[in-house]
């Protein structure tokens, strides 16, 4: 019996694939423990960090990092890499950028083509966040709504939930009409990096739809 037990257990700790490994951790947790550097991360873990804290995960297709106050869940689809981020920054740099993918408020935030690609992306609450493309453009998926945000931009999205569509109704069309609205609005001065760049004025900003 205790061999039929252990055998079931290596079978499923075998199911769980490895996304990586915490390269760095400061105040930051792992599935409510303290996050300790060498960490495997899993699909289904959830991190967050303290203000001040800080995460650093070594993914095999790249690096994620996550400052103070952020919160997100990881995950993987069909063999890509992802990570949900509930609130707080989230910096990636990836080679492949089809190897990852960062799920927002907005919609999900992914490269364009097999390129390097490098962002940061700053939710500050459901309805509202900050995308910079830093290295290579980025995709934003709106339930099949696609906008690029090409490199070097910066803009600040509101999201508006579309509530005149009848619950139950998951026709084409219905789902069209349930996609978030989304208003842009362009930052000038291009990509803002660092603790200054969640900083900005509604004077700087202009309403901009990057289609």
């Amino acid at each position: 019996m205790l061999c039929a037990v252990l055998s079931n257990l290596s079978a499923l700790a075998a199911g769980d694939k490895a996304l990586g490994m915490i390269a760095e951790a400061d105040h930051a947790h792992l599935d409510g423990a303290s996050a300790v550097t060498g960490t495997t991360i899993y699909s289904g873990d959830a991190i967050d960090t303290e203000s001040p804290g800080a995460l650093r995960l070594k993914l095999s297709s790249g690096q994620l990092y996550f400052r103070g106050s952020s919160t997100a869940t990881l995950s993987e689809r069909t063999g890509v890499a992802s990570a949900n981020l509930v609130r707080g920054t989230a910096s990636f740099s990836i080679p492949d950028s089809t190897q990852f993918e960062l799920e927002t408020p907005a919609g999900i935030l992914r490269g364009s083509g097999r390129n390097f690609v490098r962002g940061q992306v700053a939710v500050n609450n459901p309805h509202e966040l900050m995308v910079w493309a830093i290295r290579g453009d980025l995709i934003l998926d709106n339930d099949g709504d696609l906008h690029t945000i090409a490199e070097g931009k910066t803009f600040r999205i509101e999201v508006e939930e579309d509530s005149a569509t009848p619950a139950g109704d998951d026709s084409p069309q219905a789902r069209r009409r349930k996609r978030r609205k989304l208003v842009f609005f362009l930052i000038f001065g291009g990509a803002l990096i660092g603790t200054a760049a969640v900083l900005w004025h509604h004077n700087s900003e202009s309403q901009y739809d990057p289609h």
